[in-house]
């Protein structure tokens, strides 16, 4: 196993896989962003791919490619073996030891929804009812690069085709964990899609998770069979928090730093297809908490548009009110032709034109300001009140208190109203997006054997400019514990090899070090190369005394701490020769404070 980890390790580079999670920017010979896992406002979650690490010095979250894909997608260990040996090119073969060591429920979980997305995609193209598929999904406009891309399939009008032809490498018991089939009630299952147009739905790493199917042929005549039967919860698929098509679109929300929330699948596909390939759709369900914070670690930029009835309003309310309360900058981009519901007929009537259209987004309040009064007699006190109960829930939702203030003299003016009344109904307003409740961040359990916080500045020093070490005199090294005198030795004895060169110095650290301690001992490289980075010599040299001598005056401190324990034990003893040898040592020990 350690053979294929090693090699795993070769071949994904750490900034490639992390900046598809998450927004990079260049910070020296690192890279920086907001800490995914804990709440923050500033960036203090950095990369490096010199050492490929990540290391967050706010939660002190970090390690390597497998420690970031276990903590981001929530997974063990195996999981996160089997995404990146795909993202390596590495197969871990069935009947490997590497494969039957780390199998796990999940695993077959997707495996199964892969094997499931084959099946259907062959029926779309070889059986008779997909061929009438295939060409009715050719007359919504579709092109055959797009259903090849987003592998859209057919699952045909029977109640066992799938579970039959699964059956035959997995459990029955997998098969319906996975979604795919429904118990009977005097036991057995059967087929949950059947006669339907299959949406394969990814995670963010090109994973089908689930599936949406759409009912089409003779069970479209059944005025009682769902549009849509969407797999419901399972070990891999949560719809509250994937976004159908973020696989694909997520480099191009972070390049365009924005992110277009659609309603439907066929929506997100045609919007690619049209060269829109910032948009994203939520997995049936209206756009969650769950859904703003993944999107948020591509950009603060987000747009909506829904379909243009009243199911699609109200979707735009809800996403709006926890978009705000995450701190997005929300836009709205409608379409004004009636005829045209959504993004889909858009780009079936112009093509191309939507990838540009589907930019010039309005500011949401502008939007619904503008809307509302339309509606609404604002010169009346009803039609003042109504208007105040539509809007100023959002603007309570609000966590920029400048654009809050903006808004608020934007609709103080258009009511003939004080800005003082409106942030009064404001503040007894209840948030819109009151109803976030923020998760625990994410534990990431640093390792055991950590440093404490003067061992690692003196280390971090050490690490910007090794030489350093000629500053620490005999004496001094009796104030340093037993394992931070070692590595001290350590540094000496290499300075001459190394000559200063803190990269050979770091490998010769880390390969004498256990596994804990050499990626301790990597977290506080990185951080000597982001805090000393623009430092001069003289300056490290004289922060290098401080600490120094800060870890000087807290040994002496805690000896002088025991010796005061000790005196007062001999004082009530009345042991008066110890007392004696314990009061000249406590003076002596003082001294040293001076």
């Amino acid at each position: 196993m350690a053979g294929v980890v090693d090699q795993i390790k070769d071949r994904v580079d750490i900034v490639d896989l992390i900046s598809g999670y998450l927004k990079l920017n260049k910070s020296g010979v690192n890279y920086k962003a907001r800490c995914p896992f804990h709440n923050e406002k500033s960036a203090s979650f950095f990369v490096s791919p010199e050492r490929q690490i990540w290391h967050c010095f706010g939660c002190s979250a970090g390690g390597d490619v497998f420690g970031f894909v276990k903590q981001i997608e929530g997974i063990e260990f195996a999981d996160a073996l089997r995404i990146l040996a795909g993202r390596a090119g590495i197969e871990l073969h069935r009947q490997s030891p590497e494969y039957q060591q780390y199998q796990t429920a999940k695993t077959k979980l997707y495996e199964i929804c892969g094997l499931a997305t084959r099946f259907f995609e062959k029926q779309l193209r070889e059986s008779n009812a997909g061929r009438k598929a295939l060409a009715y999904l050719h007359d919504r406009g579709l092109a055959d690069e797009s259903i090849k891309n987003f592998r859209l399939g057919y699952a045909p009008d029977s109640w066992n085709a799938l579970g039959d032809f699964l059956e035959r490498n997995y459990e029955s018991k997998d098969i319906f964990d996975a979604g795919l089939v429904v118990k009977k009630d005097g036991g057995g299952h059967y087929d949950r899609f059947r006669s339907r147009i299959m949406f394969p739905i990814f995670d963010l790493n090109g994973q089908v998770v689930g599936f949406a199917g759409r009912v089409f042929g003779d069970l479209a005549k059944d005025a009682e069979a769902a549009k849509y039967v969407n797999t419901p919860q399972t070990a891999i698929y949560d719809k509250s928090r994937v976004l159908y098509g973020l696989d694909k679109a997520k480099l191009a929300v972070r390049r365009k730093n924005k992110c277009l929330v659609v309603e439907g699948n066929m929506d997100v596909i045609m919007s690619h297809q049209a060269g829109a390939t910032n948009v994203v759709a939520s997995s049936g369900t209206a756009l969650t908490d769950g859904h703003l914070k993944i999107i948020k670690r591509y950009t603060d930029n987000l747009d909506l548009c829904f379909d243009a009835d009243n199911a699609g309003t109200l979707a735009t309310e809800r996403g709006v009110d926890l978009a705000l309360a995450r701190g997005f900058n929300v836009g709205i981009v409608a379409i004004d032709e009636p005829e045209l519901k959504d993004p889909a007929d858009y780009v079936k009537k112009y093509g191309s034109k939507w990838s540009e259209y589907s930019q010039s987004s309005r500011p949401f309040l502008e939007f619904y300001f503008e809307t509302a009064k339309k509606t609404l007699d604002v010169t009346t006190a009803l039609g003042k009140k109504l208007l105040a109960q539509k809007i100023l829930p959002f603007l309570a939702s609000m966590v920029n208190k400048v654009e809050q203030a903006h808004w608020v003299s934007e609709i103080a003016l258009a009511l003939k109203l004080k800005d003082d009344i409106l942030f009064q109904e404001i503040a007894a307003a209840k948030p819109k997006g009151l109803e976030i409740q923020d998760e625990e961040p994410n534990q990431v359990e640093p390792p055991k054997e950590n440093f404490d916080v003067l061992e690692e500045g003196l280390l971090a020093l050490l690490m910007k400019k090794p030489d350093l070490v000629l500053d620490i005199q005999p004496e001094d090294k009796e104030f340093l514990s037993g394992r931070m005198a070692v590595l001290v030795k350590d540094i000496g004895l290499s300075l001459n090899e190394t000559r200063e060169d803190s990269k050979k110095m770091m490998a010769q650290l880390t390969s004498a070090a256990g596994p804990e301690s050499a990626m301790n001992l990597e977290f506080i490289y990185l951080k000597s190369q982001e805090l000393w980075k623009d430092i001069e010599d003289d300056e490290l040299a004289g922060e290098f005394k401080k600490i120094l001598g800060q870890m000087k005056r807290r040994k002496i401190l805690a000896q002088l701490e025991g010796l005061e324990f000790d005196i007062k034990t001999a004082e009530k003893n009345r042991e008066k020769e110890k007392l004696v040898t314990l009061t000249v040592e406590f003076s002596k020990i003082s001294k040293q404070l001076l």
